[in-house]
């Protein structure tokens, strides 16, 4: 709330602060929602930043906030059930999410435990509106189901139709130039820093739930390996040739 202590914070911490934050949940800012919204915009707009917008349950209207954004910033949650969210009562996407997403405006996933439905997330691929990242929103409330990781979260976008070079690039190109990371996350290009999530693609029967509790079968899973950090590998002794090569 005091823009000019959060510049000069930002300012202190630029090698880690890569973007602000704001949730729009009515038990937090109420009718002051866009005036909490329009602090953070300044700010972000000062520290050349993206603002990332927390959306459902909040005071004012979708398209309200949506009004404040700009090209690089995030709307997280983007696929949550309930008021607030990216669709109408009809089940259509709001024309404003649509021009939002055309002027550059981000949708990230956050699935959290109450920010993801399937419902919500079939209509609106239906409609060709995808995200640009995909999330997990891990916490401890969560951890133990809906979300349990991100590779499950990665496997129900496998299951709802998306291929699995677009997961992936949800997950790892994508979020590396949205917010902005250093040179060279989110490729494997040579050359490039050696952090890698290794998974295996396994096939066979997944029962998923999402934040509505509501399940689907998929058929398809991403099951984590072993994890490379700046070129050391943690994990399992199953790729022998990963580690011979560091």
């Amino acid at each position: 709330m005091n823009t000019k202590l959060a510049l000069k914070t930002i300012e202190k911490n630029r090698d880690v602060i890569l973007g602000i934050k704001i949730r729009m949940s009515r038990n937090l800012t109420d009718a002051n929602d866009l005036k909490a919204l329009q602090l953070a915009r300044e700010v972000c707009d000062a520290a050349r930043l993206p603002l990332m917008v927390h959306i459902g349950g909040s005071y004012s209207p979708l398209p309200e906030i949506l009004a404040l954004l700009k090209k690089g910033d995030v709307v997280t949650h983007c696929f949550r059930a309930g008021d607030g969210g990216i669709m109408d009562s009809k089940g259509r996407v709001l024309q404003e999410v649509r021009k939002a997403v055309e002027l550059g405006v981000h949708l990230d996933v956050g699935h959290g435990v109450g920010a993801f439905a399937f419902d919500i997330a079939e209509k609106a691929l239906r409609q060709d509106v995808i995200p640009g990242t995909i999330s997990s929103d891990l916490h401890q409330l969560n951890v133990n189901g809906p979300v349990f990781d991100l590779a499950t979260t990665l496997s129900k976008f496998l299951h709802l139709g998306l291929t699995l070079e677009q997961v992936v690039q949800r997950a790892t190109t994508n979020p590396a130039y949205t917010f902005g990371f250093p040179q060279g996350l989110g490729t494997l290009r040579e050359g490039a820093e050696a952090d890698v999530a290794v998974f295996n693609l396994e096939e066979g029967d997944y029962e998923f739930v999402d934040a509505e509790r509501q399940l689907r079968m998929g058929h398809r899973k991403l099951v984590p390996i072993a994890t490379v950090k700046a070129g050391q590998i943690y994990g399992s002794a199953s790729v022998p040739s990963v580690k011979a090569h560091n």
